[in-house]
C-alpha cells in the first residue's frame, strides 16, 4: 500500500467501517498516495483520511475517492446507503472531528460546532457572557456557526478558551486556523484569472513536428479521424484517400483526404494553429496538435477546403512552411471561395510536398492498417473508406462462435465473453471537459453551469480465436470507434513484485489465441491517439473490469491471498490456456496430434474472405474427427495392438491396471486434459496421497515438453506422484529430468506390455512405425 501504514478504524456502526474498509482496499489496488488523492479529487487530506479511518463522510466524499481509485462506483454507493441507514437508527452525537486533521475552514467551522456540542450546547447568548462580552460578537458567532463567514484566528482562540480548552489544546485550535489559512489562499491562487500567453511557432518548430516518432499509415489514420469528425449525425461518414502522381517531379506528388459529408466552421479550423495552450481535450476538438503533427508528418504543405451545408461559401487557406521561412508576416489568410450550387459541403485536405513516395504496394499496406483501425465502424457501416477508388474492408476477428463451449468443472464455458459494465457516472463541463461527481451545482473547474450526464462504460467482449499464433493474439481496444492499441498483450502479465509476470501463453506451442475487442471511451489517450494513459485511474479501472485485482492463475491467486478470479479474461484464461487437440479444447487434430499448422493456413483462407472458411465449422469438425478417429482394427492374433488402441480404451486399461496395481481409490476419478487422457487419483486409502496418471498414445518418442505438462499438472492438483504411460518411449532428457524429479514414474511401450501381461493377463503387441533405440524386435511382436 502507498503511505504509511493505515490507523485503526474508528467507525461508530459496522456499516461504516465496511465504507472505510472499501476505500483502503480502492486505494491499495489504484497505488495511490493520499497526495495524490488530493491532486485528483480537490478534497483535503483530512477528510479523505476520515473517510478511510471510518468517520462519518458525505457521499461527495466517498463518490470522489472512488471515482480517483478507479473502483467500482456502484459498490461503493450500495455500502455508503447502509451506513447511512445505520447511522440513522444509531446515536444522534456527530463524531468529533480531531482538530490535528483540520485543514479548511468548512472543517474548523464544523469542529467548532461538535466543541460547542460536547460543552452542553451553550447558547450564542451564553458564548458572549462567558467571554466578558469584549471578545466574542453574538452576531459574529452566528455568522460563523452559519458559515456566511470565516472566523478570524482571535475569535477562534477566544472561543475554545471559552468553553474550557486550554494550554497546549488551545494552540492546535490555533494551528488548525493557519493551515485553513493557507487552503483558502492556496484556492484563491489557483483560480484566479491569468494574463493569456501568445506563443508563436516558428516553421523550425513545425518542422520538428514533422519529425516525430509517427507511421505514415497512423499520420493518415489521424487526418481520416478529423474530417469524419464534422459529419451529421446518423450519417455514416465517407472517407477517401486519393494519391496523385507527377511522373516529372516525385515533389510535386499529392495526398488528398476528402469527405463529403462533413464540415467545419472557422472557430473549429482556427484550432489547427492551437499548437500550445489548446483550453479543451483533444476529443472536443475537431483540430488539434495530433492532426497537425499528422499532416506535417505526410508533407510539408496543408490546403484545407471545407464547408458546412448552410454556409455561402467554401472557407480555404494554405500552410506552407516554405513560405512561413521565407516570408517576415506570420497571417495566414483564410479565404473563400463561392459554393456553384447551395447546400454543398464537405472537407477536403490536399498535402503537398510529400516527405516520402507511395507506391502502389504502400497503399495496400495503407489499406489493409486501415481496416484494421476502424474495422469495428467498417463492420457496423459507420462508415466507409476507400484508398486510391479501393474499398477498405475491414478486419473481421477470425474465432470460435458464441455457441461454442467447454465444460469445466460441471459448467460450460463459453468461448466468447461479453462485458458490458459502467464503472462510473458523473458530470462532465460542457466548456472545460472537468469531470465532477452527480449532483453538484456547477463546475467545481471553471463554476460553469453546462454540466452533461456521462458514464464511464467498459464494453466488448473477450473470445478465442481458431488458431495459435506467435504474434497474431491479444486484445485489441478502442475509443471513440477507433483503434488505439492492436493485439496488445499487457494485460495477460500480472505485475508481481519485483518484476511482471507473464501468465499467457506459458503452455507449450509458446502461441496465444486469447483475443478481444474492448471499447473504452472515457480513457484518456495521447495526442497521436498511439496510446492510452496507462497511470490514470480510468485506465486501470478498464483493467480491473477485464481481468481482476489478481493473478490469472487460481494456484498464484489464491498463494498472493486473492479471492477467486471471475473476471472475464480469467474464465477465458481457465478453460482455454492450453492447447491440447479435441473438443475439450476447441484444437483441431488428427487423432494423433494437434492441427496448428493447418488451422493457421484455414485463417489465411478466412481473412482472404474464403466463403468456405468464414464460419468454424472446418476448425470444429477436425476437432471432432480428434476425439472419434476412424475405427482401426484394435486385434491382430489375439492380441491387443496399444499403438493404434483408441486413446480413450487404452486410457481405461492404463487404469484398470494400476488399479489392480495398488488398489482401488476411495475418492472419485477426476478428468484433466484432452478426453480421457490424464486421471487424478484423489484419496488413495493406504496414504491419503494424491496421484496423477497420465496416458499418452503414441508411434515417437514423447517430447521433454509433455513430460515438463506433467510436473505442471501435479503443482496444480498438488499431487505427490506422476505416473506417465505411452505406447511410445522417452529421450534420454525425460528420464533425466524424471529422475531429479524423484516424483515421476515413466513407462514406455514395452514396459507397459509387461505389466499387462504380468499383472493383468492380456497379450499385447505395438505396431510402431520404426524401432525404439536399445529396444529389440521382440519387443513390439
Amino acid at each position: 500500500m502507498a503511505g504509511r501504514r493505515e490507523k485503526e478504524l474508528v467507525a461508530q456502526v459496522p456499516e461504516m467501517a465496511e465504507v472505510a474498509r472499501w476505500l483502503r482496499q480502492s486505494r491499495h489496488l489504484s497505488g495511490l498516495t493520499y497526495e495524490q488523492l488530493v491532486r485528483a479529487t480537490g478534497l483535503s487530506k483530512g477528510r479523505l483520511s476520515r473517510a478511510a479511518n471510518g468517520w462519518r463522510s458525505s457521499w461527495s466524499v466517498v463518490e470522489a475517492f472512488t471515482r480517483a481509485c478507479g473502483t467500482d462506483v456502484g459498490t461503493a454507493r450500495v455500502l455508503w446507503l447502509k451506513a447511512k441507514e445505520a447511522m440513522e437508527g444509531s446515536d444522534p452525537v456527530p463524531d468529533v472531528i480531531a482538530v490535528g486533521h483540520v485543514g479548511t475552514f468548512d472543517e474548523l467551522r464544523v469542529a467548532m460546532g461538535h466543541l460547542r456540542v460536547l460543552a452542553g450546547r451553550p447558547s450564542l447568548r451564553e458564548l458572549v457572557e462567558r467571554s466578558g462580552g469584549g471578545r466574542l460578537r453574538r452576531s459574529t458567532l452566528a455568522s460563523v456557526f452559519s458559515g456566511q463567514s470565516h472566523p478570524r484566528r482571535e475569535l477562534v482562540v477566544a472561543f475554545v478558551n471559552v468553553v474550557g480548552v486550554g494550554g497546549d489544546d488551545a494552540a492546535g485550535w490555533a494551528a488548525a486556523w493557519d493551515r485553513a489559512q493557507a487552503h483558502s489562499r492556496s484556492a484563491r491562487e489557483a483560480t484566479a484569472p491569468m494574463e493569456p500567453l501568445a506563443v508563436v511557432p516558428s516553421p523550425a518548430l513545425l518542422s520538428v513536428l514533422g519529425d516525430l516518432p509517427l507511421s505514415e499509415w497512423a499520420a493518415v489514420a489521424e487526418v481520416v479521424d478529423v474530417v469524419r469528425k464534422g459529419r451529421e449525425e446518423g450519417v455514416p461518414a465517407s472517407v477517401a484517400v486519393d494519391f496523385q502522381h507527377d511522373g516529372t517531379a516525385r515533389e510535386r506528388d499529392t495526398i488528398t483526404i476528402s469527405c463529403p459529408d462533413t464540415g467545419f466552421d472557422r472557430a473549429a479550423i482556427q484550432q489547427l494553429f492551437r499548437i500550445i495552450g489548446i483550453d479543451r481535450p483533444q476529443e472536443q476538438n475537431e483540430f488539434g496538435p495530433g492532426f497537425l503533427v499528422a499532416c506535417l508528418r505526410l508533407g510539408s504543405r496543408i490546403t484545407l477546403r471545407t464547408a458546412q451545408r448552410h454556409e455561402p461559401a467554401w472557407t480555404v487557406f494554405t500552410l506552407d512552411l516554405a513560405s512561413l521561412a521565407s516570408g517576415t508576416s506570420w497571417r495566414i489568410p483564410i479565404g473563400a471561395e463561392p459554393k456553384t450550387e447551395t447546400g454543398q459541403q464537405g472537407t477536403r485536405i490536399t498535402i503537398e510536398a510529400l516527405r516520402s513516395a507511395w507506391p502502389s504496394n504502400m497503399q495496400h499496406r495503407l489499406r489493409r492498417h486501415l481496416g484494421d483501425v476502424y474495422s469495428y465502424m467498417l463492420r457496423e457501416q459507420q462508415m466507409q473508406v476507400t484508398v486510391s477508388d479501393s474499398v477498405v474492408t475491414p478486419r473481421k476477428p477470425c474465432i470460435w462462435g458464441e455457441n461454442r463451449f467447454v465444460q469445466r468443472r460441471g459448467q460450460d464455458i463459453s468461448a466468447v465473453q461479453k462485458l458490458d459494465v459502467v464503472l462510473a457516472t458523473l458530470y462532465r463541463c460542457q466548456d472545460c471537459w472537468h469531470a465532477s461527481p452527480l449532483g453538484s451545482p456547477c463546475c467545481p473547474q471553471c463554476q460553469g453551469t453546462r454540466l452533461e450526464q456521462t458514464e464511464h462504460r467498459v464494453w466488448g467482449w473477450l473470445g478465442v480465436q481458431r488458431y495459435l499464433h506467435q504474434r497474431d493474439y491479444g486484445i485489441d481496444f478502442y475509443r471513440n470507434g477507433r483503434k488505439i492499441l492492436a493485439r496488445d498483450k499487457r494485460l495477460f502479465s500480472f505485475a508481481e513484485d519485483p518484476e511482471e509476470i507473464l501468465e499467457y501463453p506459458v503452455d507449450p506451442p509458446a502461441k496465444g489465441r486469447l483475443v478481444g475487442e474492448i471499447h473504452c471511451d472515457h480513457v484518456p489517450v495521447n495526442f497521436t491517439h498511439t496510446a492510452f494513459d496507462y497511470n490514470s485511474p480510468e485506465w486501470r479501472g478498464v483493467v480491473h473490469a477485464i481481468r481482476g485485482p489478481g493473478p490469472l492463475a487460481p494456484l498464484r491467486a489464491q498463494k498472493l491471498g486473492f479471492a477467486p478470479n471471475t473476471s472475464p479474461l480469467a474464465t477465458l484464461f481457465g478453460a482455454f490456456r492450453r492447447n491440447d487437440p479435441g473438443l475439450r479444447c476447441l484444437i483441431p487434430g488428427d487423432g494423433a496430434r494437434a492441427l496448428h499448422d493447418t488451422a493457421a493456413t484455414w485463417a489465411e483462407r478466412f481473412h482472404r474472405g474464403d466463403p468456405a472458411y468464414q464460419s468454424d465449422e472446418a476448425w470444429y469438425d477436425a476437432a471432432l474427427r480428434h476425439d472419434r478417429p476412424a475405427p482401426t482394427p484394435t486385434v491382430v492374433d489375439d492380441r491387443i495392438d496399444l499403438a493404434h488402441l483408441d486413446p480413450e480404451n487404452l486410457s481405461d486399461l492404463v487404469h484398470r491396471l494400476y488399479m489392480n496395481l495398488h488398489g482401488p481409490t476411495e475418492g472419485p476419478r477426476e478428468l484433466i486434459g484432452p478426453g480421457a487422457a490424464t486421471t487424478v487419483f484423489r484419496d488413495r486409502p493406504r496414504s491419503g496421497e494424491r496421484w496423477v496418471l497420465q496416458t499418452r498414445r503414441s508411434h515417437h518418442a514423447v517430447p521433454l515438453e509433455t513430460v515438463h505438462a506433467l510436473a505442471g499438472q501435479m503443482l496444480d492438483v498438488q499431487a505427490v506422484r506422476g505416473i506417465l504411460v505411452t505406447t511410445g518411449w522417452f529421450g534420454a532428457s525425460s528420464r533425466a529430468f524424471a529422475a531429479r524429479s524423484g516424483l515421476i514414474e515413466l513407462v514406455d511401450g514395452r514396459a507397459l506390455k509387461s505389466l499387462l501381461h504380468e499383472h493383468l493377463g492380456i497379450e499385447a503387441r505395438l505396431r510402431l512405425k520404426r524401432l525404439p533405440p536399445e529396444w529389440d524386435v521382440g519387443d513390439l511382436s
